[in-house]
């Protein structure tokens, strides 16, 4: 969002000083509220003075056009100095990556401790803690750099601009992949990702795509690193594995807990590290004069200029010739010529299945099995060994009508006897699967051209709908991945695409508790698919939320109004396959008021009273829920 220089700062007395400008692109600063974004850099970074800091010297405005003047660090960021070691095929050693890494959470340490002028604290995440923005100078000095995303909790403003918000994304903590809340504790995931790289010399998250990256984020994969604990002294990886756990609970609390943390393995004295890794970065900084001064004087030839390129269309869509794709049924019919995104969504949608053929430009018909950006668009029942089970209603395990009581019930009772398979549910045309692990959601797919990823894109106004056109015809170049073509062609900002997916896969599920017909079929023993988006759910939460649903569509009206005064209670045993302690409090503490009969507006009226309970209609879904899981009964 800005354009850095070196520049020169009058003095009024004695030589200059070498500042770094820092300046807003003109194009953004006409954003809305951009002005202000910059403004809040500047106003968060001024109240941090600390040696581990880049510190902020002022900030202004010339035509229209906002500024900030920062301290100059002579030297490189952690991020040239990383690939250098790997040129060189170096490591530092143990002592120095902790020394380097405490360092960063010394500054980090001023950062979340930053006060303001009443000595109130600010509490300021930076959020965007990556190599590039570590810079370590020709002294040894070790300072953290560019609070262009940081946030305050006290006076925060939130800019409109989230697509910049994302940082590094080899670097975000779980939460800030999926759209959680974000604390100081993301920092320090941050930090431990950093740690974890200087030690292995190679990315900790890493995939065939920024997606896929997301996602080993997002489930907090780092096996990279479990592997590579054996070549450290025994204790310290466990230090970093710490601040790599997913949830920020586990994490260590504060910068200053894991900075000390580490303080066993600073073997050697802080004036030797400090020295040692001043000279491995001044040989960078001489390296960089050198190649500089021998540019400078190499005479450049005259080139004459260089036509621009007047396209409205994208690089990478030009001279793209769109094939067209013929089908060819068991019974000999034929469909088409279509375009390759028609071809997808009939794919997806089980108008075109694993017994068809295809030609490609009226070439050779071929199995669809056998072109596989295509195949990985069939519902996965349909391309499995389990293709004959799933058809076959006799290999049926449980069977459950949506009319009473509709998809609680279903996801109920594989949640709590915890079963992996999958519910086949069906409503006059309209088929969805929803894969279990463990009795938790993970995979959901649908017939509904209108759930097609695509689709759910333009209806929210992500792209519209020449840019879908675009994308889709250029996708087979991306082994038919939309996001990672989207992503490609820079239409959606990763991180963006990857919490818009997230979410439409759960809009899928969520969708079935609305159904007032059609029936649920289970099958037990069915794994998810390796491909797709996995969901990572909290399965209580989607109950609930399922259930607000149906009450807001009056579909919970027998429970609510009918039965109100109607009594539930514990039945004589049980079901063994409960687990009461696995059930959220305020159903567990529901669980034993039912020890006696209770109306359920009685059970409701308890669970509102319940310490932190905002919600008044909390208490008759709570109720539904344990009617479904058959932990109570009516009496």
């Amino acid at each position: 969002m800005a354009e850095v220089f070196r520049a020169l700062e009058p003095r009024a007395a004695g030589e200059p000083r070498v500042v770094v400008l820092k300046r807003m692109l003109p194009h953004i600063a006409d954003e809305t509220d951009a002005q202000q974004m910059f403004a809040e850099e500047a106003r968060l970074a001024s109240h941090i003075t600390h040696p581990n800091v880049v510190h902020v010297l002022g900030h202004g405005e010339i035509e229209g056009q906002p500024y900030l003047t920062l301290e100059y660090v002579p030297g490189c960021d952690l991020w040239r100095l990383n690939r250098r070691l790997t040129r060189d095929s170096r490591k530092l050693e143990h002592d120095l990556v902790v020394y380097l890494v405490r360092q960063i959470l010394n500054g980090l340490d001023a950062v979340h401790g930053a006060t303001d002028a009443a000595g109130g604290t600010l509490g300021i995440v930076h959020r965007d803690i990556s190599p590039s923005n570590v810079l370590i100078s020709i002294h040894g000095d070790v300072k953290i750099a560019d609070f262009g995303i940081a946030r305050s909790d006290v006076n925060a403003f939130e800019a409109n601009t989230a697509v910049r918000a994302n940082g590094k994304l080899g670097y975000l903590a779980p939460e800030q992949v999926s759209g959680g809340e974000v604390d100081q504790r993301a920092d320090l995931f941050s930090t431990g990702v950093i740690a974890a790289e200087l030690f292995m010399r190679r990315p900790l998250f890493a995939g065939g795509s920024e997606l896929a990256v997301l996602l080993a984020i997002r489930d907090a994969e780092v096996h990279p690193f479990v592997e590579f604990l054996p070549q450290l002294p025994e204790g310290l990886g466990s230090v970093i594995l710490k601040a790599l756990a997913a949830s920020p609970e586990e994490r260590p609390p504060t910068a200053r807990a894991f900075w000390a943390a580490l303080d066993p393995w600073q073997s050697r004295p802080e004036e030797v590290l400090r020295a040692e890794l001043a000279a491995l970065v001044g040989s960078i900084a001489a390296e960089s004069r050198l190649r500089k001064t021998r540019a400078d004087t190499i005479p450049r030839p005259t080139m004459p200029p260089t036509p621009l390129l007047l396209s409205d269309e994208h690089p990478s869509t030009t001279n793209v010739t769109p094939l067209e794709y013929t089908i060819r049924k068991p019974n000999g019919a034929t469909v088409g010529p279509l375009a390759y995104a028609k071809v997808v969504e009939a794919v997806a949608t089980g108008q075109i299945d694993g017994g068809d053929d295809i030609s490609i430009a009226s070439g050779d018909f071929q199995p669809l099995s056998s072109i596989t950006d295509l195949y990985r668009h069939v519902p996965v029942s349909r391309m499995t060994p389990t293709t004959t089970r799933v058809q076959a209603s006799a290999a049926a395990d449980l069977s459950i009508n949506f009319e009473d009581g509709g998809f609680v019930r279903a996801l109920a009772r594989t949640l709590i006897a915890r079963r992996t398979g999958l519910w086949l549910c069906e409503q006059g045309g309209v088929r969805k699967e929803v894969y279990t692990k463990e009795g938790v959601p993970a995979f959901v797919t649908s017939n509904l051209a209108g759930e097609l990823l695509g689709e759910y894109l333009v209806k929210e106004r992500v792209i519209t709908r020449t840019e879908l056109d675009m994308a889709l015809a250029v996708m087979p170049r991306f082994e038919g991945k939309l996001g990672d073509t989207l992503v490609a062609l820079a239409l959606v900002e990763p991180l963006e695409l990857f919490q818009h997916i997230a979410e439409q896969v759960r809009e899928k599920l969520l969708d079935l508790f609305s159904w007032e017909s059609g029936t649920a079929t289970f099958y037990d023993g069915v794994d998810p698919p390796s491909s797709g988006f996995p969901l990572r759910l909290d399965a209580w939460e989607i109950l609930d939320r399922g259930l607000q649903r149906r009450i807001a569509a009056g579909l919970e009206t027998k429970l609510i109004l009918e039965r109100g005064q109607d009594r539930v209670a514990q039945p004589g045993r049980i079901d063994t396959g409960l687990a009461v302690a696995a059930l959220p409090d305020d159903l567990r503490a529901a669980l034993r008021l039912c020890e006696t009969p209770q109306s359920i507006e009685q059970l409701a009226q308890f669970v509102t009273e319940q310490p932190g309970n905002r919600d008044p209609q909390r208490g008759y879904r709570v109720a539904a829920i344990l009617l479904s899981l058959g932990a109570v009964q009516w009496v």
